[in-house]
């Protein structure tokens, strides 16, 4: 069958020409019409009832057309920037240190007395503090309390976040209080009800103490209503010690040193209301790890060292796992209680963001979320205070020679090869990784490095008061819409600190806003920035 087609509406069209003169002599009208005679409006509004229904709405939208596309010529560009915004801020939301817009600037919405910072958080944006012999849940949308409870005197709650930790909530928040030799250790749910307590008498919750008795105990809070224990640390036994570098020599001392009572420290992760051991790992003394130990001595003339050589070890809980740290090795259990394969070269261990970890020593290692190895890369870990492209390259901090102090921040891939490096002046400060941009502080000066190819895409000289001796400004935490990071800039003066807002596109200042007291952290809880003095602070 042909096609068949419907026949077009019929069409109706009109001219408009001047009317004729006025007669002569006869008074000017406005408009131009004579006496008597239909006015234009009056003749377009005749025909226009003359048109079909159809016709009469294919000329409304051919006026609509022209009013948007004028409309459109003229605001365009500034909706398609802000389109640009929001798809970028879509692309971090929920991601750690995101918040929603910085192009206006932040005012505080709240304030809360605190000396301890984020402690914990809870689901629903809520974290917790302590206030006294309190622990105190506070929601960060409103700075109100949630819930309190007396936890006895110098509380420690957790497991505390990293910064990048704080987009994790925890279920339960476990509480030491009490004095030194009397701790008592509290279990509270998210809502505030106690579900378990111990008495558990002498314990430090102070994980970097120095000069510890023998039988000291370390106890901390950790996930899962668990606390890390290290218990009878060693505070130090005399040892003899050739400085030759003789690696017979490290062993015979290795074996002086358990002879005379050493004990590697261990650590172990107990539920914090029965004790019961879910798991524990030791920090095992090998003797090239004997330099790493500290160490006090003295020399005779026949150049042998009489040496005290003491664990110097610390220990660090999160939510994702606790590290034992001792003569300058690493071990360390995933919060599960599974091993966590640290490094032996190792310094520490570091949380990522979106999950993992990094095992940041000379030469550095990534580990996943389930603790399987992404990849080795020479050089120490540099994590962004923000990064939202955690999967992307890492970055690292590598020395090329360390008398000439001859520093670069690399990226390497997750083969290890090196992508790019960078000439630093200092020990770098990465702010954020966003939208394909690294900002980088190297001394007194924030670039924007394309995280790609490590290109240099813009610098804002001075933005940072740095002087020579190393102290003056620097940036304490960040926080990023997509579009803009916010450097939180604190400094050792510890009298003000400033909030910079800067388009990572191409490193202009969005805003500037001067604070009070010292600077301890710029944080972002559930998408709500908080601000950390001497008391916590909501910013909106």
């Amino acid at each position: 069958m042909p096609p068949r087609f419907r026949r077009p509406e019929p069409m109706t069209t009109f001219e408009l020409v001047p009317d004729a003169e006025p007669e002569a002599g006869g008074p000017p009208l406005p408009g131009g019409d004579a006496p008597g005679d239909p006015t234009i409006r009056d003749r377009a509004a005749a025909h226009w009832h003359r048109l079909s229904r159809r016709a009469r709405v294919a000329m409304a939208a051919g006026a609509v057309v022209v009013v948007l596309a004028t409309t459109g010529a003229i605001a365009g560009p500034s909706l398609l920037d802000a389109r640009a915004d929001r798809l970028r801020a879509e692309a971090v939301r929920g991601l750690a240190g995101t918040v929603p817009d910085l192009s206006e600037p932040l005012q505080q919405t709240w304030e809360v007395p605190n000396g301890t910072g984020i402690l914990a958080v809870l689901p629903r944006s809520v974290v917790v503090t302590t206030d006294g012999t309190d622990a105190r849940a506070v929601d960060v949308t409103t700075g109100e309390d949630v819930w309190r409870h007396q936890v006895g005197a110098d509380p420690v709650c957790g497991p505390r976040p990293s910064s990048v930790e704080l987009d994790r909530p925890v279920d339960t928040v476990v509480c030491l209080g009490g004095e030194p030799d009397a701790r008592t250790v509290t279990v509270l749910d998210a809502s505030g009800t106690v579900t378990g307590e111990r008495t558990v008498g002498a314990a430090i919750t102070d994980p970097y103490s120095e000069g510890l008795d023998d039988d000291t105990r370390i106890m901390l809070p950790a996930a899962d209503g668990a606390v890390v224990v290290v218990d009878d640390r060693t505070s130090g036994v005399d040892a003899a010690w050739s400085e030759t570098g003789d690696a017979d020599a490290a062993l015979r001392t290795l074996r002086t040193l358990r002879e005379r009572g050493w004990t590697d420290p261990t650590m172990r992760i107990e539920d914090a209301v029965t004790g019961e051991v879910r798991a524990e790992v030791t920090a095992r003394l090998r003797p090239e790890g004997l330099e790493g130990c500290g160490q006090s001595y003295e020399t005779n003339e026949e150049g042998t060292t009489r040496v005290r050589v003491i664990p110097d070890s610390s220990v660090d809980v999160t939510p994702s796992f606790a590290v034992l740290s001792a003569c300058g090795s690493s071990v360390g259990l995933m919060a599960d209680g599974s091993p966590l394969d640290a490094s032996t070269s190792a310094g520490w261990l570091q949380a990522i963001a979106g999950g993992g970890f990094a095992a940041t020593g000379e030469e550095s290692r990534v580990h996943a979320s389930d603790g399987s190895l992404v990849t080795t890369v020479p050089g120490w870990v540099v994590l962004p205070s923000v990064d939202a492209d955690p999967s992307g390259l890492t970055l690292a901090l590598t020395v090329v020679d360390e008398r000439a102090e001859d520093m670069r921040l690399a990226a390497f891939g997750p083969d290890g090869q090196q992508a790019w490096a960078v000439p630093v002046t200092s020990p770098p400060g990465v702010a954020a990784r966003v939208a394909g941009v690294v900002l980088l502080q190297d001394a007194d000066r924030v670039l924007g490095l394309d995280a790609a190819t490590g290109a240099e895409l813009w610098a804002h000289d001075g933005l940072l008061d740095v002087p020579k001796d190393g102290n003056g400004e620097w940036v304490a935490g960040a926080l990023t819409d997509g579009t803009r990071v916010l450097l939180g800039v604190g400094g050792s003066s510890g009298g003000s600190h400033r909030l910079v807002a800067l388009d990572v596109r191409d490193g202009t200042t969005t805003w500037e806003r001067e604070g009070k007291g010292h600077l301890n952290a710029l944080e972002a809880v559930g998408g709500h920035p908080v601000l950390l003095t001497s008391t916590l602070h909501g910013l909106g």
